[in-house]
């Protein structure tokens, strides 16, 4: 345990009831947190901080697992409460409470991020239905998400998940099945449990996600793994790129082009329909039997929510790779992005800009504005006054291990550990988000 002293000790009492909020001393002194978490908690001791697979994600659940262990962190895009503005490219936000920024915290850790609304018809003020999430779970493993919500209700699904899915993969279930090498089965229990979860949490929110939802796109890896996981659901798209700018490896999309996605909701009572776009692309969607024009259709075969489509086999289990041989000698990078990059802009194309621009020195941040600037560019040339919305997440393919956020102490004054009791008074007074 760490004492006032700032010195990890020997527990000298029972602290079953207290769960650690601050580990101030540990930032900037050059300590790896991650070995001071191992050594200094007992398994049974860190399993009390965390959910079981079926718990509610609650505020006070969400905080409770990025406060209590030195060194977790969750950074998110920032939601707009009611508005945004066309083009606004949204702010970090990032649990536990800390002085620093989340994008200087991304930054530190070489991950470049963009979360930008589109604009899809004169005066759009609605809320961008974009979100993303990175975050470091416990074990050493990082998570880096995309959602691409639709419907009319798609930002609160996709602002759920990107909170959702780090918290589910920390619960004490999927803790066990990745100690144990079940990774596969870790993904695929966590996105189940999503798709509960948005059933669940809509109820309760009055939030009708019967034509509402969102696709999906991460990544999962363990510090120093030569092994990277790759999970998606729908046609938000992972690639990874190589120093030469190859590509070597792309997730598949989850829509009717796909013969197998193709044939299983057709035999569990879709239809495939066609339409010409306005730039002359055939468009290929889906539709319940006999009910085009009147139900809206889906682009994809796969996502989370869209609860009437869940019977027709628009299912909410993941495509789970695992990369190895696909990383070369790791000094490429991954590209996690919404559809808004891909519809207009092939791998390759993407590739090609990463590239160019690292062979020139360009930093990752000013890459992923070029990438978001020119796939906007191909939005407005293919569709004239529609955009949609656009998220990126540029990922160095050799995890970097930085300090974690600076936290910010000053509601508890340095105290390390507090009761239940002195907490619930502070979240009275406080507002953490």
């Amino acid at each position: 345990m760490k004492g006032n002293n700032g010195d990890v000790t020997e527990a000298s009492q029972d602290t079953s009831q207290y769960r650690l909020k601050s580990r101030r001393s540990f930032h900037g002194v050059g300590i790896d947190r991650e070995t001071v978490s191992k050594e200094a908690f007992h398994e049974q001791d860190k399993d009390e901080c965390f959910a079981d697979l079926q718990d509610e994600v609650s505020e006070q659940n969400l905080r409770r697992v990025w406060s209590s262990l030195s060194g977790l962190w969750l950074a998110h895009s920032s939601f707009p409460a009611a508005s945004e503005d066309p083009f606004h490219v949204r702010e970090v936000a990032l649990l536990p409470r800390s002085k620093e920024s989340g994008e200087s915290v991304l930054a530190r850790h070489k991950i470049a991020v963009r979360c930008c609304k589109g604009c899809k018809y004169p005066d759009d003020r609605a809320p961008g239905q974009d979100n993303f999430s990175c975050a470091r779970l416990p074990g050493g493993f990082r998570l880096h998400c995309v959602a691409d919500g639709h419907g009319e209700e798609g930002n609160w699904v996709s602002e759920r998940v990107v909170r959702a899915l780090p918290y589910f993969l920390s619960s004490r279930d999927c803790r066990k099945m990745l100690r144990d090498g079940a990774v596969e089965t870790a993904f695929t229990s966590a996105f189940e449990r999503l798709q509960e979860d948005i059933v669940s949490a809509s109820r309760e929110a009055g939030v009708n996600v019967q034509l509402s939802g969102t696709t999906v796109a991460c990544i999962l890896r363990q510090i120093h793994s030569p092994v990277v996981w790759v999970a998606s659901t729908g046609d938000s798209r992972v690639i990874h790129v190589c120093r030469d700018g190859s590509v070597s490896f792309s997730t598949q999309d989850h829509k009717p082009c796909n013969p197998s996605e193709r044939q299983r909701v057709i035999m569990s009572g879709c239809e495939i329909t066609t339409s010409d776009a306005a730039n002359g692309e055939v468009l290929e969607k889906i539709c319940l039997l006999g009910q085009r024009g009147k139900l809206p259709e889906l682009g994809f075969t796969r996502s989370i929510g869209d609860l009437m489509y869940k019977k027709y086999g628009v299912t909410a289990r993941p495509e789970v790779y695992k990369l190895e041989q696909e990383l070369g000698d790791g000094s490429g990078h991954f590209l996690l992005g919404s559809d808004g990059i891909w519809e207009f802009l092939s791998n390759e194309d993407v590739a090609e800009i990463v590239h160019r621009n690292l062979q020139a020195g360009v930093e990752k941040e000013a890459i992923v504005d070029e990438l978001v600037k020119v796939a906007e560019a191909k939005w407005k040339e293919h569709e004239f006054d529609y955009c949609d919305d656009i998220t990126l997440i540029m990922v160095p393919t050799r995890q970097v291990t930085a300090a974690p956020p600076a936290p910010d102490d000053s509601c508890l004054g340095g105290v390390v550990y507090a009761s239940e009791e002195c907490l619930a008074r502070v979240d009275r007074l406080c507002a953490i988000q």
